[in-house]
């Protein structure tokens, strides 16, 4: 399962990535300083769990959770602030933590959220696996077309469509689909979102630097709130 962590506070967040690296069950996906990044992040991918602080400058975290609306995740506040407890209950928040967290308390309240996702999805967290497939099927200038998995360079976003690059062939495949659709088809073969507009096949990375990585002769761009999938890159 997955989640992300939104605080102001640098430390804070240094604080819940150490007590994250603790839960096997449990992978955190990105951290953010800004509520605004963390709403796009949520957009455009799959997040099951949000642990929030309340009190934030640019918008608090009862004003984010209201923000995302029927995309709105599990969600943990963690704040050093008791007033808003129960406006946080009323928005069916999963747990309501005080600062300082101790790694219990954290651990209890993400085990609660584990268990409302399992009865949620109908499933045990043991058994949850994504499925491995060898190839997909995309309309194209007026056909269907095989794209097999590991043909695929990278995939760029395009408003509503996306092109998808292959080591076979110059001419890159042009299809009506959301970047997010995609992402979620291919996750389980181990493809990664680098950038709201870039999917990438790690395997045919050849280099990187901090902001990018190459897959040929193409450098493309890692998006701030992604820079965590670089460790994941070759």
């Amino acid at each position: 399962m997955t989640f992300i962590a939104v605080d102001d506070e640098p430390l804070a967040l240094v604080v819940i990535e150490k007590y994250a690296s603790q839960l096997s069950e449990w992978k955190l996906l990105s951290t953010f300083t800004n509520a605004i990044q963390a709403i796009e992040f949520i957009k455009s991918n799959t997040v099951d769990l949000v642990v929030s602080d309340i009190n934030m400058p640019d918008i608090n975290g009862l004003q984010f959770v209201k923000e995302l609306k029927d995309e709105c995740p599990q969600i943990i506040f963690i704040t050093a602030h008791k007033e808003h407890a129960l406006e946080g209950y009323e928005l069916d928040v999963t747990d309501y933590i005080m600062k300082p967290v101790s790694l219990e308390r954290f651990q209890k309240a993400m085990n609660k959220a584990a268990k409302i996702i399992e009865l949620k999805n109908g499933i045990v967290l043991k058994d949850t696996i994504k499925e491995v497939i060898d190839h997909i099927y995309v309309y194209s200038e007026y056909e269907q077309i095989k794209i097999i998995i590991n043909d695929i360079l990278y995939i760029e976003a395009m408003g509503d469509y996306v092109k998808i690059f292959l080591s076979s062939q110059v001419k890159p495949v042009l299809t009506l689909e959301r970047i997010k659709n995609m992402m979620d088809t291919l996750s389980g073969n181990g493809f990664l979102r680098i950038h709201r507009s870039y999917i990438i096949n790690p395997k045919k990375v050849e280099a990187k630097q901090k902001t990018k990585i190459r897959i040929g002769n193409i450098w493309l761009p890692v998006g701030e709130t992604y820079l965590s999938v670089m460790n994941d890159v070759i």
